[in-house]
């Protein structure tokens, strides 16, 4: 007669060590994933692309009226939006912006312009996300101890415009690095635009291409830098600016950004906006923002509300040179 052989019940001390690597190994899998998930916000509110930092709206004066800006931007962050707008720096501008964005996250945009009409103008960007210190969990949920997780992507962007009669072309190199706590990479894309004054007096018409590059490598997994294409127009009346810019992207459907800007006097700009597209909807979408300028300097403020991940506030200060103060009080 066969005979069946029940199996051996493990003993409790040969079942410890198995569940404690178990327990190890499904707690480092999760402290990997919870990290790259967290670290990932950028790429989930503003679709699923690497290098997603680069999509996040520079400077709140674009931000304001619905991050439209294509054809009328004409300080330092048009390095981001049409290189083709330093073009239209009298002779130098600077710009510091801060965005303190979703889930305590931070925001940085550093840029300048300097040049000539006959050299033309020169530009140099600095584009800095960081994530902050996020403090390490294991499996049940508890905090370990000194064990926290970090992000930080970066670009440095150079660039050149430079304007025939009212036509303004612009180009722009830019270096892109990705440190995600022990995995980096790194990429390099070039911006490219155009803006026109069209003969109808206040009526200019822009475009621009952003993120054409190489492809970059973390976490063995390849992917394309975030493409972007923007066509847009301005119409300046008396003391109100309306934009509009139709932006398209290759990982989402088109967008629309449009806002209004007023200044009832001359030293104070009020801004509100729209934008749509894949990740905005309902209030989402809604942009707000002033700005004050006096003598050459000027500090603007943008909200932007994202939903349930909460709202960015974007401050910025600026300095333009004493030509730009000079061809301001040539045209008045």
């Amino acid at each position: 007669m066969e005979r069946t052989m029940m199996p051996r019940k493990p003993e409790r001390h040969e079942m410890k060590p198995a569940i404690m690597d178990l327990t190890v190994s499904c707690s480092s899998c999760l402290r990997g994933y919870v990290w790259i998930g967290i670290l990932l916000v950028p790429a989930m509110v503003l679709a699923n692309t690497g290098a997603a930092f680069l999509k996040i709206p520079v400077g709140p004066r674009v931000c304001g009226t619905g991050e439209a800006a294509v054809a009328y931007i004409d300080d330092a962050s048009a390095l981001f939006y049409n290189p083709a707008g330093i073009a239209n720096v009298p002779s130098f501008d600077l710009v510091l912006a801060h965005n303190q964005w979703l889930l305590d996250m931070n925001h940085e945009y550093v840029a300048g312009v300097y040049g000539t009409e006959e050299l033309g103008k020169f530009g140099l960007a600095f584009d800095y996300w960081g994530s902050g210190s996020i403090q390490g969990i294991n499996i049940r949920g508890e905090t370990i101890p000194d064990y926290t997780v970090s992000a930080a992507d970066w670009s440095l962007n150079l660039g050149y415009a430079r304007s025939i009669s009212n036509l303004s072309f612009g180009v722009g190199v830019k270096f892109i690095h990705q440190q995600h706590e022990s995995l980096s990479t790194s990429a390099v894309a070039v911006d490219a635009g155009a803006m026109y004054k069209t003969p109808l007096k206040g009526l200019k018409v822009g475009a621009s291409v952003a993120n054409v590059g190489t492809k970059g490598k973390l976490y063995e997994e390849s992917y394309g830098l975030p493409l972007q294409a923007r066509l847009g127009w301005r119409y300046d009346i008396s003391i109100v600016g309306m934009t509009q810019d139709f932006i398209v992207s290759e990982t989402e459907k088109p967008g629309i950004a449009a806002g209004v800007e007023c200044r009832p006097v001359e030293v104070l700009a009020v801004r509100v906006g729209y934008r749509t597209g894949s990740d905005y909807d309902g209030l989402s979408g809604l942009r707000a923002g002033l700005g004050i300028s006096l003598h050459g300097i000027g500090v603007d403020y943008a909200f932007a509300p994202y939903g349930k991940l909460g709202a960015s506030h974007r401050i910025s200060i600026s300095y333009n040179g004493p030509a730009a103060e000079t061809e301001l009080e040539g045209s008045e």
